[in-house]
């Protein structure tokens, strides 16, 4: 996907908008102001944000002033600014532009920058961002390759490095499993998770997110909702296992 904006002509910087959401307290810590974009690199079955995927004529191109002016009203409200998708990393040039601006405006400046991405980044483009975001939030889908590929169509080598650079300039908030019964919580995968985990430092933020059909395409309805006897046996086995922090949620 090309840097949004770029095939209409316009000089500005600015970002190809799904939707905002004024306030939210699932995308990340505190009440935070959310930015969707359009356009995602992977394919998910479980994705619940399907229509993000592709391009859309329902997203808006917005200017990063258009966003601020949205955003400072209610800045002082707020714990932060979470861009997210689709995929936010795919519109890098504005994704950056934006977190510069929030950081030097006097009414936003308190505000953390968060991404939630599916760390397909690459290390040059963390870089990059990296000097105006405070943290990324990263969805493991799965750490056997087979088994991303099935759920996500690509495999998670570009993930798995995202992971590690992120750690390695300090900017890794928290990494997120989406459970899904008989795929990713088997005793091999979660024990490949953990070791995951521990390698970077055991006391990483591990969100785990139960599977829910709300929202997600015909081909992800042959996956059983998650149970919560099963998030309560994740979490257990990610304990065991030398993860310290383990955050359990049913939202997704």
């Amino acid at each position: 996907m090309s840097v949004a904006g770029q095939d209409r002509g316009s000089p500005a910087v600015g970002l190809e908008v799904a939707s905002t959401v004024p306030v939210s307290f699932v995308d990340g810590p505190g009440n935070r102001f959310t930015v969707f974009l359009q356009g995602c690199n992977l394919d998910c079955f479980n994705c619940h944000n399907a229509a993000l995927i592709g391009t859309s004529r329902a997203a808006t191109w917005r200017s990063i002033d258009d966003l601020l002016d949205e955003l400072r009203p209610r800045a002082g409200f707020l714990r932060g600014v979470t861009v997210t998708g689709g995929e936010a990393t795919l519109q890098l040039e504005g994704l950056i532009a934006l977190f510069a601006a929030v950081r030097a405006d006097p009414a936003t400046r308190h505000l953390t920058t968060l991404v939630d991405s599916n760390g397909t980044l690459d290390p040059a483009g963390w870089q990059r961002l990296a000097p105006v975001m405070d943290g990324a939030m990263i969805d493991v889908k799965a750490v056997d390759e087979t088994t991303h590929r099935r759920i996500t169509g690509s495999g998670n080598a570009a993930v798995l490095r995202s992971v590690r650079v992120l750690h390695e300039l300090d900017r890794l908030v928290e990494l997120r499993l989406l459970v899904i019964e008989g795929l990713t919580d088997t005793p091999e995968e979660l024990a490949a998770y953990a070791e995951l985990v521990t390698g970077l430092d055991p006391a990483t933020p591990v969100r785990i997110m139960a599977y829910r059909h709300h929202g997600v395409r015909a081909k992800g309805l042959h996956w059983p909702e998650t149970r919560p006897e099963t998030m309560d046996r994740v979490e257990a086995t990610l304990h065991a296992h030398g993860v310290r922090d383990v955050r359990a949620t049913t939202i997704r």
